[in-house]
């Protein structure tokens, strides 16, 4: 075939009256380049010197790189916008709610942080505290002793968090007897609360006369027989104590 020809097409009019879908069929590469090769010379240009199949090939190879290139590229812009998170570590937030009671210590915890939490726990010197949870990443805590306590947030990503507290001024001990002595019929009892003081309307098993608050004395008639008097503090710590009847002669 003369390379100045030009290809005419005609196609059927009738054809274009169909509503069904017509597969264009594939050029062989002989037909191809042909086909090139008329193009260049309805534009006066020198036929191209590179084989249709050559850039067949190419685009096939370059399309590939492309789909590859765009699936890492997504890929690394996903890493790059989870990559924070990876380190983000929670932040703790306890605050004493009742700092004048003496019997116990009731912490509000909670706990901040974009991640769901792996777990929450709290010890007070060591001793595993129970935690009542009230609410979303809200914890509650009853420390009954004096000492350290340690919360400890563990996050999804593994990220660990953990504070320590200064519990104080919790009443674990009871009244202290700090001198006894009976005198015209009565017997004097001092007795001595550091932290929460003497219970004195709930003193039990044998009613004493009388009691001075501010000096800490509390005095008994003294009995006819042994009696147990029980004398509190305001934490429920309790001393108890034998009083005898008490020979004159």
């Amino acid at each position: 075939m003369n390379k100045n020809a030009t290809l005419v097409f005609h196609p059927d009019n009738s054809s274009l009256n169909n509503t069904e879908h017509t597969d264009i069929p594939e050029l062989d590469t002989q037909t191809a380049n042909q086909l090139l090769d008329n193009v260049f010379a309805a534009c006066d240009m020198e036929p191209s010197v590179v084989p249709v199949e050559v850039l067949e090939s190419w685009g096939n190879y370059k399309k590939h790189g492309f789909n590859l290139g765009r699936t890492l590229a997504y890929i690394f812009l996903i890493v790059l916008i989870l990559l924070p998170l990876m380190f983000f570590r929670p932040s703790i937030i306890a605050e004493r709610t009742d700092v004048k009671s003496a019997s116990d210590a009731i912490y509000n915890i909670h706990i901040k942080t974009l991640l769901p939490l792996h777990s929450v726990s709290a010890t007070i010197n060591g001793t595993p505290v129970r935690l009542q949870e009230e609410g979303s990443k809200e914890f509650k805590a009853a420390i009954s002793d004096n000492g350290t306590l340690k919360i400890k947030a563990v996050s999804f990503n593994g990220q660990v968090a953990a504070r320590f507290y200064k519990v104080r001024h919790l009443d674990k001990e009871k009244p202290v007897l700090k001198d006894s002595y009976s005198k015209d019929g009565y017997i004097y009892l001092e007795v001595m609360d550091t932290y929460s003081g003497i219970d004195y309307p709930n003193i039990g098993g044998y009613a004493p006369d009388h009691f001075d608050t501010k000096t800490g004395m509390i005095v008994y008639p003294v009995p006819d027989a042994p009696v147990t008097v029980t004398i509190p503090d305001n934490a429920g710590n309790e001393l108890v104590l034998l009083l005898s009847p008490v020979d004159n002669n």
